[in-house]
């Protein structure tokens, strides 16, 4: 081990409970950035080089998870010994990792093929969620969009801080659902998605074949646009959801059992990451899949002017921000590439494709490249001291 990086770990790590910590998750292992003043930032050699890191968390012990696509779930207490721990998981393709937020020994997982693991030590061993089997519209739970995309999966965990043993999630192509009791049971929550998705057919065939345009557009979304990109709770505001959908963005005030479109243009309707910052409003930041010359051409990419949208309002009106982000790029920011902190001026966080990391600490109107040349980011995160 490079004794110069043992070094520089046991200084940040010395130092956590006065700086801030992202974790940045890449194909080709993960790093955290660590700052006392969000300006300047020191940046860990590789961790767990060679494994497809996709996301990392934190617990309030301190303890680190990495989610790998290669490998199943690996473990830190210091940042810089790790782990595999991977004993119950039946799936070594880990997509999310989630730390349960009202008791610190309980983790959750969500891994290829739609499973879901919890943890009840800390990530030490895993059981599997058995309720999510007789989850709505699990017989649906088997597309694959093939290269590129994650196929099925539970991409998404979420704990709700407000509701005791409520959690969200996300099954890849078959959107965001809800359970109350810690998994045992869950309830869909697409009411109001699929209905406003704009999306146009017209009538096909005739006769007893005939297809109305009402018809093909149902058949459409429930096949690909119910797919939900990611979701993001509300700091401050008790049942508020957010999502970032196929079709574009949502909100809910009563916990997802309706959603409202709350999507910027039909142009930047489109991206896969959210974040959602504390205010007296709640601040909602999305990056738009389909930027410039990638306009609609490809799947899902970003060419020319890279920009951030955003919404001081909770998604009555939007800006595109672009100080400080290149105008020349070619690229894409995955579903779990964009984060905020919660300090007091919340600082907003996101990766690219191509290995950069930017972030903001003034709501957004300026943005500032803090690391570059990482390889493929897949995750970014806020891990809390």
């Amino acid at each position: 081990m490079n004794t110069n990086f043992n070094k520089l770990v046991d200084v940040i790590f010395a130092m956590k409970n006065d700086s801030t910590r992202i974790g940045i998750s890449t194909v080709d292992g993960a790093y955290i950035l660590t700052s006392e003043d969000r300006v300047s930032w020191k940046m860990t050699q590789p961790i767990l080089k060679g494994e497809s890191v996709n996301f990392m968390a934190s617990s309030p012990a301190g303890r680190l998870f990495a989610s790998t696509l290669s490998d199943g779930m690996f473990l830190s207490d210091d940042g810089k010994n790790w782990k595999r721990s991977s004993r119950g998981l039946t799936v070594n393709k880990v997509w999310s990792v989630e730390q349960d937020a009202h008791d610190e020994e309980t983790v959750y997982a969500g891994t290829q093929y739609g499973h879901m693991f919890r943890s009840h030590n800390s990530g030490n061993s895993w059981e599997e969620v058995t309720g999510l089997y007789e989850a709505p519209h699990r017989n649906e739970w088997g597309i694959d969009w093939g290269f590129g995309t994650t196929g099925l999966t539970v991409h998404t965990i979420k704990s709700d801080p407000n509701r005791k043993r409520r959690l969200y999630l996300i099954a890849a192509g078959n959107g965001a659902y809800r359970s109350d009791d810690s998994g045992n049971t869950w309830e869909s929550l697409r009411k109001g998605i699929v209905e406003s998705c704009p999306v146009s057919f017209k009538d096909e065939g005739s006769g007893k074949d005939k297809k109305t345009a009402a018809d093909l557009r149902k058949e459409h979304l429930q096949s690909v646009h119910v797919c939900a990109h990611k979701l993001a709770l509300s700091p401050s505001k008790k049942d508020v959801v957010y999502q970032q959908n196929h079709c574009g963005v949502y909100s809910t005030k009563n916990a997802g059992d309706k959603w409202d479109d709350i999507s910027p243009t039909n142009e930047t309707r489109h991206g896969f990451g959210i974040t959602v910052t504390r205010g007296s409003n709640d601040t909602i930041f999305t990056i738009p899949a389909y930027q410039t010359g990638c306009n609609m051409k490809h799947n899902s990419c970003i060419q020319g002017q890279l920009s951030v949208m955003r919404s001081k309002d909770e998604g009555n009106t939007w800006e595109q921000l672009t100080s400080g982000l290149p105008n020349n790029v070619h690229n894409c920011v995955l579903r779990d590439s964009v984060t905020s902190d919660d300090l007091k001026n919340p600082g907003v966080y996101f990766g690219t494709t191509t290995g950069e990391v930017y972030a903001s600490t003034n709501d957004g109107n300026t943005w500032t490249a803090i690391a570059k040349n990482l390889g493929r980011i897949q995750g970014v995160s806020y891990l809390r001291n």
